[in-house]
């Protein structure tokens, strides 16, 4: 019983696995660090929005020197 065959195809098997999971995993990575970055600039969009609504509704209700 020579199992040589059976092992180097199951080996392949494995590798094959092995590689696509690798990729998978840098593709999630390249896919959260884009998500990140743009919860980062909505952050600050809205921070520096709400800034100048703030001091226009100040300016408005007469609150501003």
């Amino acid at each position: 019983m020579n199992e040589e065959p059976l092992i180097i195809e199951r080996l392949a098997r494995i590798e094959t696995k092995l590689d696509n999971a690798i990729s998978r995993s840098d593709d999630h990575e390249t896919r959260i660090r884009r998500l990140e970055r743009a919860l980062w600039l909505v952050t600050g969009a809205a921070a520096v929005g709400g800034g100048a609504l703030g001091s226009i509704i100040s300016k408005l209700v007469g609150g501003g020197a």
